[in-house]
Parts: structure tokens; sequence; C-alpha cells
């Protein structure tokens, strides 16, 4: 049985102080509003036939610095990553699809029409500039080339994988300012950026070594959508908002050996973390907790060209922390629903050392998949010829000549688990996402209901220094206590079907998942 502590999504008015609402400014939390200085998009998709458009919005009226880095699947390898300088209000836009390397290989490419002025330049589009085949750069082309750079690494994994965008800073050089600035639909100078870092107006480094940013200020937003083309459906899904990540600017180059991997997730200068819990007893708190840095888990893994990617990950793991993921699945055929469902389920701080960096996550369903009359999939009869309580029910039981397997280890940092049912009418030739990484679930003869995956053997321990709660009666927490147990986790459940019928239109969601405290 459960126990629950929930995540409270509403904060009332008798929680938050004056000292509850200071506290919680100085640290790391997630952004309801659906604003922050990070934003995580858990999941791209640029098999064939697929692509995945990517919006980041400026909310504001300052000039940001914006690191853009796509992940690969498997490792979360870095397979491009670029600077972008967004004037007040700006959009950028992007497309992630899929295209030739030039030896055989098909590979994730960045495509976008978008002028935003980028560093390198060539990450822009610019019509008035020549590509290195002497075209004109209407359209910007970058390949994932990951699969040629990292052991192991396939040009599949380059494919799917997750996006990190980090706000660095606010632009104070005056130049750059009004160089970025869109003037009838294009930005006015966005050489200005290179000339910043050829003069010295710009420098690399944190805090005042970062010379022309200052602090981040949040207020970055966006959307991305997962399309299949040639179905017609689409996948609408927003990134996780994380605000206070930062108190001082970071600002480095993409092209440095030894600084590209910065800013990470784990290089903000914020020790605290905040979370709102839920007690036993229905009253909710807000729960501080303080963090220790750690070695660096990048120079730590093994390849000496690995540099350093932060000693900080402990805030950003515990705001992500899931001891148990919840969602939906529907794979109903019948009346030519054609229903199919596929889970992504992302871990993008295992690469800064939570829970062994590239080992695998063992993640268990604990008799957690129902069906939506709240049966139960693998029901285990007690042994003895006795029952347990809540143990009877009519015949012929639903797991009947139905093999579930409850457990499994998500062996990638992006895990695509395909839902199927052994019901003679589901069609299990395809699958939502088409992924060639996917792992396959079996919730008998189920066709449609919930889930619930479990981490039960991870918690974040290792990092605790102290916490304190904000409430009517406060808690004591401690580094064993239930909210610091689980997996830094974040995914969504794409689920697909037709409106039904001979020539159904084909409709597609794609739901986050919930989180559910032990």
């Amino acid at each position: 049985m459960f126990t629950k502590h929930k995540i409270a999504m509403g904060v009332s008015a008798g929680i938050l102080g004056a000292v509850g609402v200071i506290t919680s400014a100085q640290a790391v939390h997630l952004n309801p509003d659906g604003t922050g200085q990070v934003l995580l998009f858990p999941y791209f998709n640029a098999e064939e036939g697929y692509q995945t458009n990517i919006n980041l919005v400026n909310s504001t009226d300052q000039t940001k610095a914006v690191k853009i880095r796509f992940r690969e699947g498997k490792y979360s390898n870095d397979i491009l990553d670029f600077n972008l300088y967004m004037s007040p209000e700006d959009v950028w836009s992007g497309t992630v699809r899929a295209g030739p390397d030039g030896a055989g290989n098909l590979i994730g490419h960045l495509r976008t029409t978008d002028r935003t002025c980028a560093l390198p330049l060539e990450a822009a589009a610019d019509c008035e500039a020549k590509d290195a085949n002497g075209k004109s750069r209407c359209e910007s082309v970058v390949p994932f080339t990951g699969h040629n750079l990292y052991k192991n690494v396939s040009a599949a994994d380059t494919r799917e994988g997750y996006v990190e965008v980090i706000e660095m800073g606010v632009v104070e050089d005056a130049a750059v300012k009004a160089g970025v600035l869109h003037h009838n639909g294009k930005p006015a100078d966005c050489k200005s950026v290179e000339d910043a870092w050829i003069s010295g107006a710009f420098a690399q480094g944190a805090g005042a070594a970062a010379k022309g940013l200052s602090a981040p200020t949040g207020g970055l937003f966006g959307s991305s959508a997962v399309l299949n083309v040639a179905a017609g459906s689409a996948f609408a899904l927003d990134p996780v908002a994380i605000d206070n990540y930062s108190t001082q600017a970071q600002h480095y180059l993409s092209h440095d050996p030894d600084k590209f991997l910065l800013p990470s997730l784990a290089s903000g200068d914020v020790s605290k973390s905040s979370v709102m819990v839920r007690k036993p007893s229905g009253e909710a708190e807000l729960v501080i907790t303080n963090w220790q840095q750690t070695q660096d888990a990048c120079l730590n893994d093994g390849d000496a060209l690995t540099p350093a990617c932060g000693t900080n990950p402990y805030p950003l793991a515990h705001v992500l922390l899931a001891p148990n993921l919840m969602n939906e699945y529907y794979l109903d055929s019948t009346f030519g629903y054609d229903g199919h469902t596929d889970w992504v389920v992302t871990f993008p701080m295992k690469k800064h050392g939570i829970h062994a960096a590239k080992t695998d996550v063992l993640a268990n369903f604990e008799n957690g998949i129902y069906d939506r009359e709240e049966g139960r999939a693998n029901w285990t009869a007690p042994t003895g010829g006795g029952v347990t309580s809540g143990g009877f029910g009519f015949s012929p039981p639903v797991g009947i000549n139905a093999t579930v397997d409850d457990s499994s280890r998500l062996l990638r940092e992006v895990n695509v688990i395909s839902f199927k049912s052994t019901d003679l009418s589901y069609n299990a030739t395809r699958t939502v996402l088409s992924s060639p990484a996917k792992q396959t679930l079996s919730v008998g003869p189920f066709i449609s209901g919930w889930a619930r995956l479990s981490f039960p053997d991870y918690d974040l321990s290792n990092g605790f220094v102290s916490a304190t709660a904000y409430s009517a009666s406060p808690a004591v927490y401690a580094a064993d206590s239930n909210i610091y147990k689980g997996v830094p986790a974040t995914g969504v459940a794409f689920i697909e079907g037709t409106t039904g019928g001979t020539g159904g239109h084909r409709l597609g969601d794609a739901m986050p998942h919930k989180i559910q405290r032990d």
C-alpha cells in the first residue's frame, strides 16, 4: 500500500508567509507558471517520417544570452549546442528531423529559418549570407554528429533525445543589444556578437568573469510538437520550467573543448531546492533543502577528453525527483480506434553522477498496471488457500493466460516504453514513436487504463545537508525521508488513435507524467 505524499500544485496563502516566500525565492524550484531560467524539453524524435518542432520565447524586456543544447538519447552526450542572443520579446524556432550524414547513415539534423542571432553565426538563417557551398543561407541546417565522436553512440541514437535550454544571463553590452534587436523582421547586426567576443566586451566565465552579462532573471518559456508526418498526427508538449537555478551569469563558447559543456544543469550556484509536499494529514508545506556539492561527474567518466560540467547537481535533481511516475495508456482497437501508447521516461541528471551515471535504472511496475475499472494486471493468488483483504473479485480474472513483466532495467537516458495488449483485436505491427530503442511492456488483455512506474531503490541521501519546513505544524526531514527517494525524471505518455471506422482521422495527445511520493 502507498502512504501518499503528493506534490502540491496549489499553495494556500496561509502556508506561505513572508519567510516562506523569501526562502523559496532563494532556492531552485519548478515554476508552475511555465517560465524559468532553465527549460527541459523531455523528448525529440527525428526517426524517418517524424520531426520535432521547437519554439523558445523570451517573454521579458531584456536581451538574453541563452544556451540551447541537444542531447542524444543513449548517454545524454552533447550532440549540438550553440548560443542564442535573444532580443526582448523574441521567439526562436527550429525543427529536428532526419537527414544523411554523407556516409550512408541517417542522423538527426537541426533546421531553422529563424534569424535570431546565434553564435556561431551559421546557426542562424541569413539570406544575405552564403553557406559552405556558396548558397544563400535562408535555412540553417546543422547535423548531429555525435555518432562520430562518442564511444558506443550510433547514428540512431542521434535521432532521439532531449533538449536543455539554459539562460546564461542578461546582455548589458550596448552594441550587442542594439545589434540583435530586430528591425523589419531581422536583427540589425548579428556580427556585433562576434565583435564583442573579439574585442573583450564578452568573456568566458561565471559571475564577474562573465563580462558583458548580468545575472539571469528567467522569463523563458517554450513549446514543442512531435509530428508523425505520414500518419498526420501531432503531439504537443511543453518543457519543464525551472527557476532560480543561478544567481550569477555563466557565459561560455560552444567551440571551446574545455568549456563546451557549460553551463549545465549542475553548474548553477544555488545550493538549495524548494518543493511543496502534502503530508498524510492533508496539510501542505514548503520544504527547503540544503545540498552539498559533488565531484564533477564529467571529469570522472573515464574519458580524458570530457571537460568539466559542474559540481552542483543535487538542487535540480531534487525538484525533478520521482519515486513513482503515473500516467494512462490506451490500446483499444475495437470499432477501428487502433489505439497505441508509448511512454517516454527521461533521466536528465544521470550524466551528472546521480545514480551512477551510465548504469541502468531498475524500474518496477509493482503490480501497478490497472484497467479502467480498477482491475490489476499480474494479480497473484495468496498462498495457503486463504484470501487477502480486498482479494475477492469476479471470474474470469483479468490476468488469465497473460504474463506481465512488472520490472525492467531502463537502459537509456531517454527511454521509450511501448505498451502492448494481448487482446486479440490489438494491432501489434506498429508503435506511436517508431523508436528503434524501445522496450515493450505487456499489460495482458487490458486495452485502457493507467500505470504506476516505481523506482524503489534510489535516493539523494548522499547529497543531503539539512532541511527546513514551513507550514502550520512543520515536519522534520532527514536524509532518509521519503521526499528524497526516487530518480530525477521527466517525460510524457504519447497516446494515439483514430476517430474510428474506415478512413478515420488519426489523433494524438502527449500527457505529462504525474508524480506520487510514497
